[in-house]
């Protein structure tokens, strides 16, 4: 499995770099980031959208059909659509949204940002907001980009998570550390 993830972000990284190197050189990143941020809208908000670009029943081209028919008022750019047939050509549907992620990160680092993911239990208030981005500012004194995610599963708290770091404020990895200690003090 981990050789897996491995050579799915590889194919992320080459591809994401490859499309950002090619709208740095025409000038249309800006363009191309909303774009692709419209789609991994779809992503997110849309359980359907997800599993028919994962879907290995559905061929490369009908799911490009289908995401060009989705995309057709929003998406800006020729480059896009350019990248999508390029990834349909490729069979690579499936680390779409991988890639996705990976481009939005190398334009965050080219521009000096530091991206961070904030994941809560529910939805947290602007007032909320701003007192996390206003904390993270005063630790890492840098431009911030912040995504915020909602999962129940965390039960209450946060978990923040910079680059390869991962704070986890979560109740339920709380719980779960509990766990671990009564079993591990019920065996001495």
């Amino acid at each position: 499995m981990t050789s897996q993830q491995s050579i799915g972000n590889l194919v992320a990284d080459r591809y994401a770099f490859a499309l950002y190197e090619l709208a740095s050189k025409i000038k249309c990143v800006d363009a191309v980031l909303s774009d692709l941020k419209i789609i991994q809208n779809y992503f997110n908000q849309n359980k359907d959208f997800k599993l028919l670009i994962r879907s290995p029943l559905i061929s490369s081209n009908e799911k490009l059909l289908i995401v060009e028919k989705l995309l057709l008022d929003d998406v800006s750019d020729t480059l896009t659509i350019t990248f999508l047939k390029v990834i349909a050509n490729n069979k690579r549907f499936a680390s779409l949204s991988s890639i996705i992620s990976r481009f939005v990160h190398i334009n965050s680092e080219k521009r000096g940002e530091v991206l961070a993911d904030i994941t809560s239990a529910d939805d947290l208030s602007d007032k909320e907001k701003n007192e996390i981005k206003d904390k993270l500012h005063l630790i890492l004194g840098k431009k911030l980009l912040l995504n915020y995610k909602v999962d129940k599963k965390i039960i209450g708290g946060l978990i923040v998570k910079i680059g390869s770091k991962m704070i986890d404020l979560s109740l339920a990895s709380k719980i779960n550390k509990l766990k671990v200690a009564i079993e591990g003090a019920q065996w001495k």
